[in-house]
């Protein structure tokens, strides 16, 4: 294996995605690959064409400075677990494609992600990101409960 990736948004299921697929890096010695999708946050594309310049700055800002605080407690969870060579990425855009786009590129030989993530009433009305993932990806997708 190449790398795993997984998902995380910080959510009980993303947490348990992230051991499960950590325990299974750390067995067949691959690396880790760690995401975070900043999007579905439920802000329509709409509402932030409103912000101003400023507003919009300190959003992305914010929504940035938290990706790289879950990432990095993600990380440190992984090196916790054995992980010996974990990778973080963090991007933005819808979140099961772009997930989808960083495997293809990192050619990860699988996704893992939660069942529910931090987003459930979205997933209820437009469709899950792990849905979405099962049903779009190239490679073997593993839904953590």
């Amino acid at each position: 294996m190449n790398c795993i990736l997984v998902a995380t948004d910080g959510s009980g299921g993303a947490s348990r995605a992230l051991d499960y697929a950590a325990r299974r890096a750390k067995e067949t010695k691959t690396d880790l690959l760690i995401a975070n999708v900043i999007g579905g946050y439920g802000l329509p594309d709409k509402v932030l064409k409103q912000f101003t310049r400023a507003e919009h700055a300190w959003f992305k800002e914010m929504l940035d400075s938290l990706s790289a605080d879950l990432l990095a407690q993600a990380q440190k969870r992984a090196r916790q677990l054995g992980v010996a060579n974990v990778r973080l990425e963090s991007r933005q855009g819808e979140v099961a494609e772009t997930l989808i786009e960083i495997a293809r590129e990192a050619r990860a030989e699988a996704i893992y992600a939660g069942k529910r993530g931090a987003g459930r009433i979205e997933g209820l009305l437009l469709g899950s990101v792990s849905q979405k993932l099962v049903s779009l990806a190239p490679l073997p997708v593993t839904i953590v409960p």
